[in-house]
């Protein structure tokens, strides 16, 4: 063999072996509790179990594993905080919402303890008003604060801004992509 093709098969080699570190190596972040998987035994669905579905939801070409409220809505789960967690989730309106006149979604997650309450989020996404809105808006939520706690972890949608307070559902359809816990 000669000696460009020796060095040409070693360059393939660490190619090679570069590429598989890449697929294999160790992110720094895993899934202690995927909220999909938990859904069923959420300590509260309101305002019932049949309000939801939980489907494969696309929006801008992107799909993820999503809860889907059809009125508005509470989600509670009680969960015990890793060291380091932290709430992933992409939120959300079905694609079929962009050309539906309407006001768009409060997305609220707020956590428990049974003694106090800490709202942690409060969004409105209207992507018929705001073409911006017009994907999933990732959203990471940090809850060291609670570590080694049990609190119940609580998603609500609303029909409409807060102000002025009104229930406008048109266009109103919301979806919770891939919610998790992770461990940073």
């Amino acid at each position: 063999m000669k000696g460009s093709a020796r060095v040409g098969l070693a360059i393939a080699a660490l190619v090679a072996v570069l590429a598989a570190w890449l697929i294999v190596k160790p992110s720094g972040e895993s899934v202690a509790l995927d909220l999909i998987n938990a859904f069923p035994t959420a300590k509260d669905r309101r305002p019932t179990p049949e309000t939801f579905d939980v489907i494969d939801a696309t929006i801008s070409g992107e799909t993820h594993r999503a809860i889907h409220p059809k009125d508005p809505s509470r989600i509670i789960w009680s969960v015990n905080v890793p060291e380091n967690g932290w709430l992933y989730v992409d939120i959300g309106l079905l694609e079929q919402s962009w050309t539906m006149q309407g006001d768009g979604v409060l997305f609220m997650v707020g956590v428990s303890d049974g003694n106090t309450f800490d709202d942690l989020l409060s969004l409105v996404v209207n992507p018929f008003g705001n073409p911006n809105d017009r994907k999933w808006q990732p959203l990471k939520i940090d809850l060291s604060a609670y570590a080694g706690k049990t609190v119940d972890l609580i998603f609500n949608t609303r029909s409409s801004p807060p102000d002025p307070p009104r229930d406008d559902r048109n266009g109103d359809l919301p979806v919770w992509g891939d919610p998790r816990i992770v461990t940073r």
